[in-house]
């Protein structure tokens, strides 16, 4: 499965074309996934953070239809709205690149392309999605499917488990580019702790 993962990896990130001067070297792609991971950590413990706000869905299907109508500023209207709500969304940030592209805005392409790449790398080098020992940490649901979608992976089957006291999601996913099955783990401690605080805290008089 490690064979096949790191095979999908090459394939998929990056996720659209740079030029040759623009590529990041190995040691300022490591740089900013230590500074997206920090990112990402902080943004978890803080007052902001809300890993199942149920309106981002509703965002990135209206910016989705935005974009795909052509109505680009309206898109990137829409994605600054998401973003405001949950910052480092990285399925926000892809469609902020993309539209950014179109309209020839190329400083602000290449600086939305950088920080989501930034935040995937995070993800990613989390841990290999081989078993609990190894799965990849991450702050929202949304991240997973993410990862999914840039590594076009398809879901056959999704199941919740706990394991020495963490929580994952457990999924069999197929590529689409070889249809070979295989699971990925994740941990899902930080959004699920942040629910469990949410229930747990008496309602306001």
């Amino acid at each position: 499965m490690k064979t096949v993962l790191r095979y999908l990896l090459l394939l998929s990130l990056p996720f659209s074309p740079l030029s040759a001067q623009n590529m990041p070297t190995n040691e300022e792609r490591d740089a900013r996934m230590k500074k997206a991971t920090e990112q990402r950590m902080a943004y978890a413990a803080s007052a902001e953070y809300n890993p199942y706000d149920t309106k981002i869905s509703d965002i990135r299907k209206a910016a989705i239809d935005f974009q795909n109508q052509k109505k680009f500023p309206e898109a990137i209207a829409e994605v600054q709205k998401g973003l405001a709500r949950s910052k480092y969304n990285i399925d926000l940030l892809i469609i902020l690149a993309t539209c950014y592209r179109t309209l020839g805005d190329v400083a602000n392409a290449d600086k939305s392309r950088e920080l989501w790449m930034s935040l995937m790398d995070s993800v990613l080098r989390s841990g290999d999605g081989h078993d609990y020992a190894t799965a990849f940490k991450v702050i929202s649901v949304d991240e997973e499917y993410s990862l999914l979608r840039v590594l076009q992976l398809e879901v056959i089957n999704q199941s919740l488990e706990s394991h020495d006291g963490s929580q994952f999601d457990v999924m069999r996913v197929k590529s689409g580019k070889s249809d070979q099955e295989f699971v990925l783990y994740f941990n899902v401690d930080l959004p699920k702790k942040w629910l469990d605080r949410q229930l747990n805290t008496p309602a306001e008089k």
